[in-house]
């Protein structure tokens, strides 16, 4: 009983921001549907780690400490699933601050330049959306995410692109940067980690 009301208390600080902010998104859904839907999300992933977080100090810790489960797995166990919500938490909210901007306005020198041209259609929800799945899929994919919408954003400064998706690009470009990084420091840990196991000495029981 110790146990739960101190892990209902260690997760305050998650549920209740999370519940003020899936108020806050119901409430200007209506005003900006796509920002306030991935703040939402992000509440929703807070409650689900929080939940999480009762079931590790109520459930995995007992079975670590009798056994059945090993200090180690319980050590990899606990900290990728927070790393996953963490992650995922901070690419939807800060794709939601970009989301849904108003876009920038093109100087008058580029505005006559472009004035008889007609511009290109943004591509602004398929950068969101490929920055998404990189940061939740396959983290190549927000490379690709961020060298597009980089791409996108320098159209939309020459006023050759419709400067209304610019919102969205930025947030693919933003969550893009991050699956790039998150990759890369991936990548390094796998290789230290095969480095230290090439280390060891392996010696049949």
């Amino acid at each position: 009983m110790s146990s739960l009301i101190s892990s209902l208390t260690a997760i305050l600080p998650l549920v209740i921001p999370a519940l003020v902010g899936i108020v806050l998104g119901i409430v200007f859904h209506k005003r900006s549907p796509k920002a306030a839907t991935m703040v939402i999300i992000a509440c929703i992933l807070l409650l689900l780690q929080s939940v999480f977080t009762v079931f590790t100090m109520t459930v995995l810790i007992d079975l670590a400490g009798s056994g059945s489960l090993s200090w180690d797995m319980y050590g990899i166990l606990v900290s990728s699933v927070h790393f996953v919500f963490g992650v995922s938490v901070t690419g939807l909210l800060l794709a939601a601050a970009f989301v849904e901007r108003p876009a920038a306005p093109v100087p008058a020198s580029t505005a006559h330049a472009v004035a008889n041209t007609a511009l290109r259609p943004h591509r602004g929800t398929a950068m969101l959306v490929m920055g998404l799945l990189g940061m939740l899929v396959f983290a190549p994919i927000g490379t690709v995410a961020w060298i597009l919408a980089a791409r996108d954003l320098g159209a939309m400064n020459r006023g050759e692109m419709d400067p209304e998706g610019r919102g969205q690009t930025t947030a693919g470009l933003v969550l893009g940067i991050i699956a790039t990084v998150l990759m890369v420091l991936a990548l390094i840990g796998a290789g230290f980690f095969l480095y230290s196991l090439s280390q060891m000495n392996w010696s049949p029981l």
